[in-house]
């Protein structure tokens, strides 16, 4: 038993993901070891190699969250949407900043998106709204001088428009605006909204 223990190594390790990823079904953790492997294959940017997942002496920069968003995002990219949507649901289990919940719910809002799931994205946009204030200040230091587009707000407002709550709809319109976000056709999104 020591002698296993003491093999634990790698981006688990410095990650202290090992209790989580040894939880899994053995189908789940070879997805995740798959999709891993096509990270370092496919992103050049990416610091490790495929052996680093379990071994080694690794240090990294990752959090659980934005490590396991990683390679949801992996994931999702092949079309496995499945599994990707499970990742991105542990991905925010796992401990981490609104930023980061951001940008996991951002990609859980893609995803939806590909399934044609309007439930889903009406879910996770609203939850993304009402997140928005708490991660706030990271976006606009990230923009710099731009202003940011969020995609939930306008998905939101798009799932509400599509669902005849087109004063709900108006309403997040002007927050964003007033929020400094930047919509895409405001003008044309505000002048459906308010014909009668």
């Amino acid at each position: 038993m020591l002698k296993f223990l003491s093999k634990r190594g790698g981006l688990l390790k410095a990650l202290d993901l090992w209790d989580w990823y040894e939880s899994l079904t053995s189908e789940y953790r070879k997805k995740f070891r798959h999709y891993y492997e096509l990270k370092c294959k496919k992103d050049l940017k990416f610091p490790y190699r495929a052996f680093q997942l379990e071994r080694g002496n690794v240090s990294t920069l990752y959090t659980k969250r934005t490590f396991l968003g990683t390679i949801a995002q992996i994931s999702m990219l092949e079309g496995d949407l499945e599994f990707a949507g499970w990742l991105y649901r542990e991905a925010l289990k796992m401990e981490g900043t609104p930023y980061e919940e951001h940008l996991i719910l951002n990609d859980l809002i893609v995803l939806s998106q590909r399934r044609k799931d309007f439930e889903d994205m009406e879910r996770f946009a609203e939850k993304d709204i009402r997140l928005f204030k708490d991660y706030k200040e990271e976006l606009f230091i990230r923009c710099k001088d731009t202003k940011p587009m969020v995609n939930s707000f306008s998905i939101y407002i798009y799932v509400l428009e599509r669902k005849g709550r087109r004063e709900e709809a108006l309403q997040i319109l002007n927050y964003a605006l007033s929020e400094g976000v930047y919509i895409p056709f405001s003008d044309d999104i505000r002048r459906r909204l308010t014909k009668s």
